[in-house]
């Protein structure tokens, strides 16, 4: 991931948090996430969790909001600024709303590597893309912007995006924002879903060459 869109740079920030940690024991770790960690060049506001473990609502408000001013000691803009606090054994309570966006699209300050990472997986941004309202020649002229007259260049290849099915794509979570522009300029509706997913299985089939002759 790659945030050139930080008032600090990603190593003062990475020291601040692991300062903010060794001084505060019941911190586990922080994360920054959200428009910044998926390639918004402007972002509205910069988003950080701090992940705590036993701490009680008291001590989640205090620690996120001293997390904050410490921000803002840095160079951050109070204003863009939305700082949270949650403990670790929340991250599996399915009513808590923020935490499929911390695992997709977070990264952590402490461990340097992003959340889905850690987690041995990948975060991803799959976008449906909707081309009805394109006459037939409008469409060949997007599909050669989105694939390359070869169907393997375009802007997809220099997001190291996939097309997995007619108009149905998906990007690596830190290009969501640069395709998103993408389609702004192109005015092409489209549904997105971030997603995590862990690398399973690949299989080519094939002929296979054995003892008795060829095999399917």
């Amino acid at each position: 991931m790659k945030f050139s869109n930080l008032p600090i740079g990603l190593s003062e920030l990475e020291e601040a948090a692991s300062k903010f940690k060794r001084e505060h024991g019941k911190v586990f770790d922080v994360v920054l996430y959200g428009s910044t960690t998926q390639g918004k060049d402007s972002p509205n506001d910069f988003d950080f969790m701090v992940v705590l473990r036993g701490a009680d609502d008291s001590e989640r408000f205090e620690l996120s909001f001293e997390f904050k001013e410490m921000l803002v000691d840095t160079g951050f803009p109070h204003e863009k600024l939305d700082v949270k606090a949650i403990n670790l054994e929340q991250m599996w309570n399915p009513n808590y709303l923020a935490v499929p966006g911390i695992v997709i699209t977070g990264y952590s300050l402490i461990r340097k590597r992003p959340v889905h990472e850690l987690m041995n997986g990948e975060g991803y941004a799959l976008f449906v893309l909707d081309v009805r309202g394109m006459t037939k020649n409008e469409r060949n002229k997007f599909s050669f912007a989105l694939r390359g007259r070869d169907g393997k260049s375009g802007i997809l290849k220099e997001l190291e995006g996939h097309y997995l099915a007619p108009w149905v794509v998906l990007l690596p979570v830190e290009a969501t924002y640069r395709f998103k522009e993408f389609l702004r300029v192109w005015r092409v509706n489209y549904e997105l879903y971030l997603m995590f997913g862990v690398p399973y299985e690949s299989k080519v089939w094939g002929l296979e060459i054995s003892s008795g002759g060829l095999q399917p």
